[in-house]
């Protein structure tokens, strides 16, 4: 991806993490606003292009990317830290 892409990406990206701020900060139901955004982003690729095998690859591989980035910060927090278990649990 080039870098202007990478700039309007990020842009694009803000604008929506601020809109999902503002919906969480009114209260809304973290699932509910997940859903409406998954639904949204499924309907508008399909709309455009109208084959799923085209449109789930791009909705996962932006599921994909997050996840990766969220378990590298808690890979490096995690190394951080040291290992605990809840009260309670079982380790098996």
């Amino acid at each position: 991806m080039a870098q202007r892409e990478r700039d309007e990406l990020e842009e694009v990206t803000s604008k929506v993490s601020a809109l999902t701020k503002a919906l969480l900060d009114e209260g809304n139901d973290p699932s509910m606003v997940a859903f409406a955004l998954t639904s949204v982003a499924a309907d508008m690729g399909l709309q455009i292009c109208g084959d799923p095998m085209r449109v789930i690859p791009v909705l996962l591989g932006a599921i994909s990317q997050q996840a990766h980035m969220r378990a590298g910060g808690a890979a490096e927090k995690d190394a951080e830290e040291p290992a605990s278990v809840p009260l309670g649990v079982t380790v098996h």
